[in-house]
């Protein structure tokens, strides 16, 4: 198999980093994906609406060379994971950690 490096917002998993949000907030993800490969996106804690429409979900398929944004309004306080469901891109590296951080 070939290796990829894969990451969210350019850096693969760090437990230290955390993507700040406030409760109340609204927050638009965006994932852009330019490899060759579908990644079902995955948002724990929250469900988001697909700005292009459709049903509240917690997992959007990016597909290759296409970007989807998701929004959501942050209200579950907590520590949350974000990452691709397929287990081997969250493994080595493609999940992040979102955070609620006070005002």
């Amino acid at each position: 198999m070939m290796a990829y490096d894969w990451a969210i917002n350019g850096r693969p998993y760090d437990p230290k980093t955390i993507l700040p949000v406030h409760a109340g907030e609204r927050v638009r993800l965006r994932f852009v994906n330019r490899p060759l490969m579908w990644h079902p996106m995955r948002l724990h804690g929250q469900t988001f609406a697909l700005t292009a429409g459709g049903i509240r979900e917690d997992t959007a398929i990016v597909l290759p060379n296409s970007n989807v944004e998701a929004d959501f309004d942050a209200g579950n306080l907590g520590l949350w994971m974000i990452h691709c469901h397929d287990v081997y891109h969250a493994e080595v590296g493609m999940m992040t950690t979102l955070g609620y951080v006070q005002s």
